[in-house]
């Protein structure tokens, strides 16, 4: 028995479709380094330039809501949580998908996440869709 259902069979049809994702070519990288912990995201579709890559804003994640002054992963802290709210509306472009899943993906992705990490927006996208489409219960 199928544990998902079809994306048109959403009641919520703002939550991205992992086969329609924003930007394909994005890939969000995690690093430490002296000053912390350090994010960028790349889009292999735009060419390099000042903004490509760019820096994934903690203030910008902070605005949606406030768990920490930065990023950290690999653990389940206030700054895992401040990641997944930051990857999860920087790829869904939406605050209230951010807001409904950011622990939930803190826990179970973030919180896995090795020191040094490459993800593809896909890989978000898809674990975004596979739990707003699970059936409650499965």
């Amino acid at each position: 028995m199928a544990h998902y259902m079809s994306m048109s069979d959403s009641q919520n049809r703002r939550m991205p479709d992992f086969r329609e994702a924003r930007c394909p070519s994005r890939v969000y990288e995690g690093s430490r380094d002296d000053g912390g912990c350090v994010v960028t995201v790349f889009d292999s579709a735009l060419p390099q330039s000042d903004s490509n890559p760019r820096a994934l804003s903690v203030a910008a994640s902070q605005s949606i809501k406030d768990c920490c002054a930065r990023f950290d992963w690999g653990r389940g802290d206030a700054g895992a949580l401040q990641l997944a709210i930051a990857l999860l509306h920087d790829v869904s472009g939406d605050a209230d998908t951010a807001l409904r899943w950011y622990e939930h993906f803190a826990k179970t992705y973030v919180r896995q996440l090795p020191a040094t990490w490459a993800v593809p927006e896909l890989d978000i996208a898809l674990w975004l869709y596979c739990f707003q489409n699970a059936r409650p219960g499965a």
